[in-house]
């Protein structure tokens, strides 16, 4: 409605400029005449007027524009905050709830999302944008996902980020993990990762498998990867396996595996 009543504007004031043209022209013909036609001073005052007007009031419709984005982004975070609100008082409507706001939420900015009380909407707001920006900007995900501190959001974070970059760009995930601190997280990471690499360059999954810290991870993520390569190209997968430092006992039983 906004556009269709700004055409509008635009035409009026098109309308209004090519009179108060046509009516400078004739006063400029008539200036050469013996007897010049009178000119209307106050239409010519009042045309101006108008054409004022309207070019004010376009430039007001065309800052309300701009605003809509930032107007609807307050919208979907005073939803949340209702939302929460309802659920609280009325159970029933938790799983509806939840899915009206999945999609408001993943429409937030981290300065949005942080502004969101403390808590599991925060949380999942931030997982969905996060979910959302690696569509578009993977990079700033990643910066933004290791803002957090460890715990279980930056765990799920990075992983997010981690398996959806680990499909497009292995190398580039693979420098990012290295700057990563040891801990639950960069694990969590690493196995969504290697889950995503493997089908693109195994050694480089198995070898980052291989840094997993926690022992029982590491044995269980190095033991899969390293089956498949080897069911794949057994020759490069043992030639690996018989160089590597791997927990206690692991390669022989791999390099033994039928």
């Amino acid at each position: 409605g906004v556009l269709v009543h700004q055409e509008k504007e635009i035409y009026r004031l098109r309308a209004a400029i090519a009179k108060l043209a046509g009516a400078s022209r004739e006063g400029s013909t008539s200036s050469t005449v013996t007897q010049p036609q009178p000119v209307d001073i106050e239409g010519f005052r009042r045309e101006a007027t108008e054409v004022h007007r309207l070019v004010a009031e376009i430039t007001q419709f065309d800052r309300e524009s701009i605003n809509i984005s930032a107007l609807q982004k307050r919208i979907d975070r005073l939803s949340l905050e209702v939302s929460a609100i309802v659920e609280s008082m009325d159970p029933k409507s938790a799983r509806r709830g939840r899915l009206n706001r999945f999609n408001s939420v993943t429409h937030l900015s981290p300065e949005e999302v942080a502004a969101l009380p403390p808590g599991i909407e925060q949380d999942r707001a931030t997982l969905a944008s996060i979910e959302r920006l690696n569509n578009t900007d993977l990079v700033s995900a990643a910066a933004w996902a290791t803002e957090f501190a460890e715990g279980p959001l930056r765990e799920q974070a990075l992983a997010l980020v981690a398996r959806e970059w680990g499909r497009r760009d292995w190398n580039a995930t693979s420098s990012w993990m290295e700057e990563l601190a040891m801990g639950p997280s960069r694990d969590a990471a690493i196995e969504a990762f290697v889950s995503s690499a493997d089908g693109n360059d195994i050694r480089l999954a198995l070898e980052w498998a291989n840094q997993t810290e926690d022992p029982a991870s590491r044995a269980k993520r190095v033991e899969e990867t390293a089956l498949r390569w080897l069911s794949e190209d057994n020759a490069a997968a043992r030639a690996w396996l018989e160089k590597a430092q791997l927990p206690p006992g692991l390669a022989e039983r791999l390099l033994s595996a039928k």
